[in-house]
């Protein structure tokens, strides 16, 4: 076992509980292991302990349950509460919520599980990039990279010198440009998530495509879209949009003690040929 993972395992409980409930098959994985690797470096530039990474992502997960309770007594979302709790991390302690949770939650898991699958396309968009995981599994796949996100860790502008990141939001320079756009984990964040993916229709040449993701009943503290179970309505704005629908996936999660069906759908859709 790589030691960065024995030292978090022996630091805390939690994290021994969720790694010891993963199927065998993704702890010997090698993208598992190359996963283990890029939250290393990403640590070690960071000057985070295995200490630091327990607080960050137990203060995370506290939050995050605390608003699953609240869902699971009201039925509304944070962002339908007249006052909802008042949450506030900031861009590493956010990124190490996010790597953490690929690392010992079988649904993050599966979503970079496909995106590794991803095929080669010359031109890509990355909008919304995060601690840059979805970035270093596909970047070979492609030759001009381009991302965009509010912040940015230093440590992406180090680990990928060739990809053209820019700190703002994406609002269709390039139209008929790109051959695949990653939208990973981000609809949710946006109060019209359809107008972003209006935007990157544009942005896409004929028949490119978007690999992307949406949630269903995750009341997290900063989402601000929920979409729902019944996909059918998705698929039509989208058709509407002009894009196909080549593959559809529902990612359940499966959680411990909350009783809640939670899940993603993996999306990769394509600009239609007229």
């Amino acid at each position: 076992m790589n030691k960065f993972l024995d030292n978090l395992l022996d630091t805390s409980r939690l994290f021994s509980i969720l790694y010891e409930n993963l199927p065998e098959e993704i702890r010997t994985a090698e993208l598992y292991n190359e996963i283990i690797l890029y939250i290393e470096k990403y640590s070690q530039y960071n000057g985070l302990t295995s200490e630091v990474l327990n607080s960050s992502y137990s203060s995370f997960i506290a939050a995050y349950n605390k608003h699953f309770k609240a869902f699971c007594k009201t039925g509304k979302y944070p962002f339908e509460e007249e006052k909802p709790g008042k949450v506030s991390f900031n861009r590493i302690e956010y990124d190490v919520a996010l790597l953490l949770s690929v690392l010992f939650t079988k649904h993050r898991y599966r979503i970079m599980e496909l995106l590794n699958q991803q095929q080669f396309a010359e031109r890509a968009l990355y909008i919304g990039i995060g601690p840059g995981l979805e970035i270093s599994l596909t970047k070979t796949k492609h030759i001009e990279k381009h991302a965009y996100d509010l912040t940015v860790n230093d440590f992406l502008l180090k680990e990928f010198s060739d990809v053209i990141i820019q700190k703002s939001l994406y609002t269709g320079q390039n139209e008929n440009y790109f051959d695949v756009i990653y939208l990973i984990e981000i609809l949710e964040h946006l109060k019209d998530p359809y107008e972003l993916l209006k935007i990157c229709y544009k942005s896409l040449k004929t028949g490119g495509r978007i690999a992307l993701t949406t949630a269903v009943d995750i009341p997290q503290f900063d989402h601000l879209y929920n979409f729902r179970d019944d996909d059918e309505q998705f698929i039509n704005e989208l058709k509407t949009m002009g894009f196909e629908v080549t593959y559809n996936e529902v990612i359940p999660h499966n959680y411990l003690t909350l009783p809640i069906k939670s899940s993603n759908r993996f999306y990769v859709i394509q600009k239609a040929v007229i």
